[in-house]
């Protein structure tokens, strides 16, 4: 499915949201420079607890305050994500929005 070219952001975004899907697309998605351009996908990646921790660090620093604090905060995050997100809170490197 991810490799039709009929595929839209949207439907992408939808994909990183869900839960049920495999780590193995959410890496895919994670690592597909088109895909990750979109700040509504990399949000949802970020957000979802079954995307491999590496790809959710590298896309933290990349995140608006208030998302960062909602991630910080997440009970269903992975720790080290969660332990980013409170250090990027504390030393304010965030984006401010």
């Amino acid at each position: 499915v991810l490799a039709s070219p009929r595929l839209t952001e949207q439907e992408v975004e939808v994909y990183a949201r869900m839960a049920s899907m495999s780590e193995d697309v959410l890496r895919v998605i994670g690592t597909t420079r088109a895909w990750t351009k979109n700040y509504a996908v990399v949000r949802a990646l970020t957000s979802n607890p079954k995307t491999p921790i590496a790809v959710s660090m590298g896309m933290v620093n990349r995140l608006l305050e208030k998302d960062v604090k909602a991630l910080a905060s997440d009970r269903n995050i992975a720790e080290p994500v969660k332990a980013l997100a409170r250090k990027m809170m504390q030393a304010g490197q965030s984006r401010k929005h």
